[in-house]
This record gives structure tokens, C-alpha cells and sequence, in this order.
């Protein structure tokens, strides 16, 4: 059977007037392929119409359409159970992607606060028990319950681009140092100084990058690596979760995609009798 098609474009193709930043443009003059722009034109062409679409590849994967990486519903990350609530693909310039994403949330304690959160917000997303899936999926508060709750949670990233550890850090300080305060005094301790030196390492086209949090923790696996654990890290993960899911995240279509399955985590639980 062929696979069905569960992923809707996010937006039509627009042109917009944004700063390309300079990790992007530095993968663009390795690799030989920097874009001529039309003369007088200030912005440039972002295409997130492909972006979010996933393919159901069958009953246990999740299939990313624009780089065609798939990642699994439920994956073990740290021992726990985690399940997946959409992929997406980080594109840069609209022209090339850099690493498809998988967005994981701890199935046990992830589920029970899912279950909270739809009972608060019946009045806005479910009627008669149905939820607007596409409703909540676009809404500010879907993606603050991400980004602020204290289950854990996992991003898996497949790179089909070679990226350099500096470009690594310079993608996660941009939104970083909108979320931290004094940011410039914190990246010069812990926890923030010892995650941005673990993200701080070339990743080849063909490896992945594995990130989670639970309780005051983060873990990175980044290549080849092992995982390094960087404990006491409870003022950083809020921010960093903010990178993808916060109200500037670090590309718009990306976190869109990276919910699309949230159905996985179920629906609101049945009234008492």
C-alpha cells in the first residue's frame, strides 16, 4: 500500500524580506553554491510550502517528505520511552535543507501532562470531545506547553548537510541570547558554557545529533561522541527548547512540522461515567 500523506503544507510560498544568518551563509560558500540574487531585490525567496509534510512509511515510522529521513514513533532515548509529535526539515534560504527533525516527548509523563493541558484548553480546541487538531497545532499555546513543561523531551536530528561546530553554536546563540539573561556574562559558566562547548563539534552529512532533557538535566550526542551530561542545567532548558518552539524559533515552518503528528499523544480522556 502506498504510503498516506498525513503532513499539510504550512504556508504557501512568499517572499520575504530576512537576514540570513552566518552559519547559513557559510554553509553556502563551502559548499560552492551561493544563490545570485536578482538586482535590487532585498530580502530572498523562503519556501516553506514542502517543509512539514511527513509520510506515514507504516505503522511505526514517520517519514520526513523533503529529505525522505524517517524516525520512528516510539524511540528509547536515555531509557525512557519517548514518542514522536512530527518531524520537520531545516531548510536554509528556501534553497537547500540542512537536517531533517524529529520532536520526542517522554511517553509517561509526557502523555499525563498532555491530558492536562487538553482539559484546560477544551474551551479553545475541543468540542464534543473532538479536538481542532489544525487549530491547535498553528496556536502560541500548544508551543509554550512544549517549550515550558518539565516532562522530558528529545530532538533527533538527521543531517543530510555537513555543518561546523561553530555553525552549530552560532544557530542556537541567536535565539539563545533572546531567552538568557545576560547571556554574555551565563555563556562563560555552567550549565550554558558546557552545552554550547558539547554542540561545538563538526556534524558530517549522514550523522545525527540526539538532544533531551528530563528533570534538571541535558544530554547531547552529537556524531560520533558520547553523550555528554551536563547536570544543574535547570535555567537553560527552558531556553533552549525555545530555540525551535519559542515565539522566534529558529524557522517557522520547522516547528509547525515538528507537531504535526501530535495526535500520538492521544486525545482528551474520557468523561467519568
Amino acid at each position: 500500500m502506498a504510503p498516506a500523506s498525513l503532513g499539510r503544507a504550512v504556508e504557501s510560498a512568499r517572499v520575504a524580506s530576512v537576514q540570513g544568518p552566518a552559519w547559513i551563509e557559510g554553509i553556502l560558500k563551502q559548499d560552492g553554491r551561493a544563490r545570485t540574487m536578482k538586482k535590487g531585490t532585498a530580502g530572498i525567496v523562503v519556501l516553506g510550502l514542502l517543509v512539514a509534510g511527513a509520510l506515514w512509511a507504516d505503522g511505526t515510522t514517520v517519514t520526513e517528505a523533503e529529505t525522505g529521513k524517517s524516525f520512528e514513533v516510539h524511540k528509547t532515548i536515555g531509557g525512557q520511552d519517548h514518542t514522536l509529535i512530527g518531524v520537520g526539515a531545516r531548510e536554509a534560504y528556501g534553497s537547500f535543507n540542512v537536517y531533517a527533525a524529529g520532536m520526542y516527548i517522554q511517553t509517561d509523563s509526557g502523555v499525563r501532562s498532555w491530558q492536562r493541558f487538553l482539559e484546560n484548553q477544551a474551551a479553545s480546541f475541543v468540542t464534543n470531545g473532538q479536538v481542532n487538531w489544525s487549530a491547535l497545532k498553528d496556536s502560541n499555546a500548544l508551543y509554550q506547553w512544549i517549550y515550558s513543561g518539565s516532562f522530558g523531551k528529545g530532538i533527533w536530528m538527521k543531517f543530510v548537510r555537513d555543518v561546523t561546530g561553530q555553525q552549530v553554536v552560532d544557530a542556537y546563540k541567536e535565539s539563545l541570547s533572546r531567552s538568557i539573561d545576560d547571556y554574555a556574562t551565563a555563556v562563560t559558566q555552567s550549565p550554558l558554557k558546557d552545552f554550547m562547548e558539547a554542540a561545538n563539534h563538526d556534524v558530517a552529512s549522514g550523522q545525527e545529533m540526539l538532544l533531551w532533557t528530563r528533570g534538571s538535566k541535558v544530554y547531547l550526542k552529537s556524531g560520533t561522541r558520547d553523550v555528554v551530561e551536563i547536570p544543574d542545567a535547570t535555567s537553560i532548558i527552558r531556553p533552549i527548547w525555545r530555540i525551535w518552539f519559542g515565539p522566534n524559533p529558529i524557522q517557522v515552518p520547522l516547528r509547525r512540522g515538528m507537531v504535526n503528528n501530535i495526535e500520538n499523544l492521544g486525545g482528551p480522556a474520557a468523561a467519568a461515567p
